[in-house]
């Protein structure tokens, strides 16, 4: 008997769809690139279930005929290409029928269309890549193609789907993602009967359209703080907002990259982004819907299965004119209300090695402001910190740069960052309530508002009941604004904080059921990191006092949550010898 078999049709269906269909959001990537590409002017989507039990996508296409319709469902189908070189050089976002063989295989699915000037449209029915029936349609314009009970035939990989709201967060990304692309065509999105994004095509023009969408889609309060930026090389463009330099957010949840108006997620795009700030990011994080427009044949879109990342034939060109165009464009359209200074040297940007930006997925966190004060300082270095210091009798000498507190003792000179300092406090005083159960909660006479996108409010409700359990009680006011009515009573947030806290829990955390308990820590950290005493904000003596005292009782006084130094020493020895002196203070 041969070891090799060839394997039933049905089997390799599957596993042609694993390759495509990796959650309910890739089977509504899929549908809403077959509607582009039919040039849909209108998009309809509804959601049941969060895609478990339907997506249904609603176009004014083109539509298909009878024959059209049946060879669509085919497997390797497609009306985009005609040979291999074709891949290289498309237009179109997919190749219409090429992912429907794939849904259809894992799901119950119904197909309707009809073409311009036919008397009929057709519809075609069937599950898991058999059809059970073909019918006459109404002639309605455009296609609605139906897909149910998705998975219904592959338990084994259903059982790796997410929370019903993380499927619904990458679901509202997707339309999001689609909506910002496409600002020709218009999109509803209706979930579960409530209507979650609603966005026509304004007659104004792609620029109009194009802010419309952004404020919808980020939040106004994300919205007002960018800028716009274009340019163009040889063969290339690039355009679309970036936050100014003076609203930058705390995460990259709100970065958008499209190439040719497919969606992207690329490093070497990601790393141009950032250099395009040179020196103003000050460690935070700029929102944007960048697009860059170039020949089909420069870039490959064919390295991933689901094509969220493209292969560019000259990615230091690339490199150079999105970093380019963005740091130039932000410097040319200062206005009074934003003022930075320029880092000397040339405007344009020396490109790095890319093969090294490509495996860097995650930007390296910017040099904060105010840098290492105590750099200047030179040789000697700063001492250990004395193993006693918890024990010795400490005398406030006074503030650095509102920002770090000086304290003399026996042996010389205590320098504290009271950020850091703060932090270790509140992480260890409320890390001790959690533990006991026993946190101290303060409702808010006035709720904390924040404005999220649809896809991170999602993100944050999977969230809400164990953030109760931890002090906090997160509500929402319609689809995209969050509500603070409680919150611990060790913290006190502004909006801004809380609107951070929200964006890092959207951006970084998973399921909560799922997540482990360093991952439920560092988001313990970060509340205390929210809410502790900033850089730059005046400390009276009886305060900076009060917070030595509390870090001399802290397990780890050393170290911040995040592992940053609190203090250190300057030993009396060490600054006697920088004033060539021989003796001691």
């Amino acid at each position: 008997m041969p070891e090799i078999k060839v394997l039933p049709e049905d089997v390799v269906s599957k596993i042609a769809a694993g390759e495509v269909i990796e959650r309910p959001a890739s089977v509504l990537k899929e549908l809403l690139e077959n509607s582009l590409d039919a040039g849909a002017s209108r998009i309809e989507i509804e959601i049941k279930k969060a895609g478990r039990g339907l997506i249904r996508v609603h176009d004014d296409g083109r539509g298909m005929d009878r024959e059209d319709l049946r060879l669509a469902l085919g497997r390797h189908a497609t009306s985009k290409l005609n040979n291999f070189d074709d891949l290289y050089s498309l237009a179109t976002f997919g190749f219409r029928g090429e992912a429907l063989y794939s849904i259809f295989a894992v799901s119950r699915l119904k197909l309707v269309s009809h073409r311009a000037g036919a008397d009929s449209g057709y519809g075609i029915e069937g599950e898991g890549g058999h059809v059970t029936a073909e019918v006459p349609s109404p002639p309605v314009k455009g296609t609605t193609i139906e897909a149910a009970d998705l998975f219904f035939n592959t338990p084994a990989r259903a059982k790796f789907m997410k929370s019903d709201a993380s499927e619904r967060a990458h679901l509202i990304k997707t339309v999001e993602e689609a909506a910002l692309a496409n600002l020709g065509a218009a999109f509803r999105l209706v979930i579960d009967g409530a209507e979650i994004l609603n966005l026509p095509a304004l007659p104004g023009g792609m620029w109009e359209n194009l802010k419309f969408r952004a404020a919808e889609i980020f939040g106004k309060s994300v919205y007002a703080g960018l800028a716009r930026v274009e340019g163009k090389t040889a063969g290339m463009a690039v355009y679309g907002f970036v936050s100014r330099p003076d609203a930058l957010g705390a995460t990259r949840a709100n970065q958008h990259f499209f190439v040719n108006r497919r969606p992207v997620g690329s490093a070497l795009l990601r790393q141009a982004l950032y250099r395009g700030y040179g020196h103003m990011l000050s460690g935070k994080h700029p929102a944007c819907a960048l697009f860059i427009e170039l020949d089909p044949g420069s870039f490959d879109a064919n390295i991933h299965p689901q094509k969220r990342d493209v292969k560019f034939s000259s990615e230091n060109e690339i490199f150079k004119t999105v970093s380019n165009t963005i740091y130039e464009e932000l410097l040319a359209k200062q206005t009074a209300a934003v003022q930075f200074t320029a880092p000397a040297g040339d405007n344009k940007f020396a490109v790095p090695d890319v093969p090294a930006y490509r495996e860097a997925a995650t930007p390296p966190p910017a040099a904060a402001e105010t840098g290492s004060l105590f750099e200047a300082l030179g040789q000697p270095q700063a001492a250990a910190v004395p193993a006693d210091w918890r024990g010795r009798d400490l005398a406030y000498i006074g503030q650095l740069a509102k920002s770090y507190l000086l304290f003399e003792c026996e042996s010389g000179l205590l320098v504290v960052d009271q950020h850091a300092a703060q932090e270790r406090i509140l992480f260890e005083k409320y890390l001790e309530e959690f533990s006991r159960g026993a946190i101290k909660v303060q409702p808010l006479l006035v709720p904390l508002e924040a404005e999220l996108s649809r896809s991170q409010m999602e993100t944050v409700l999977k969230w809400r009941d164990w953030m109760k359990t931890a002090g906090f009680e997160i509500d929402q006011r319609g689809p995209a604004v969050a509500l603070l009515r409680a919150a611990p009573a060790l913290f006190y947030f502004t909006s801004e904080a809380f609107a951070g806290f929200l964006g890092y829990l959207s951006e970084v955390l998973g399921e909560p059921q799922a997540a482990a308990e360093d991952i439920k820590r560092s988001i313990i950290a970060t509340m205390a990191c929210k809410k502790s005493i900033k850089a730059h904000d005046f400390v009276k003596p009886q305060e900076a006092a009060r917070l030595m005292e509390d870090l001399k009782k802290a397990k780890d006084g050393h170290h911040c949550p995040h592992g940053r130094p609190t203090l250190f020493h300057l030993s009396a020895a060490d600054i006697a010898r920088r004033f060539q002196r021989s003796g001691t203070l």
